[in-house]
């Protein structure tokens, strides 16, 4: 079974992976008022064991944590992933005809 999981990437908040075990699949660019806000990365997970870095600047404080990825939400497959992302999107106000958000491609799949 293949497991997909959504990583987000803002200013303040920074994801890496820590060892082999995600392929990225996709990038978007999440635009508010024509500035980029957040860029999230669908991957495919090949490593359970796999650890992910949380980086926060928050304040002037630095936060560093590492989560397995098993404690990350999962998707049996990229377009679920997608409809996630979609509905974070949506959640956050913009809608897919807001004039003032929209989400962009940045990196197609490979």
């Amino acid at each position: 079974m293949e497991k997909y999981i959504v990583l987000t990437n803002k200013e303040t908040y920074q994801t890496t992976v820590k060892g082999d075990g995600l392929e990225p699949v996709e990038t978007y660019d999440f635009y508010f008022f024509d500035k980029v806000k957040a860029s999230y990365t669908i991957a495919k997970v090949t490593n359970d064991q796999l650890r992910i870095e949380l980086y926060e600047n928050y304040e002037g404080k630095e936060y560093v944590n590492q989560i397995r990825v098993k404690f990350f939400e999962t998707f049996d497959t990229v377009e679920a992933a997608r409809e996630e992302l979609n509905e974070l999107v949506a959640a956050s106000g913009s809608g897919p005809d807001s004039k003032y958000s929209k989400l962009v491609l940045a990196e197609p799949v490979s």
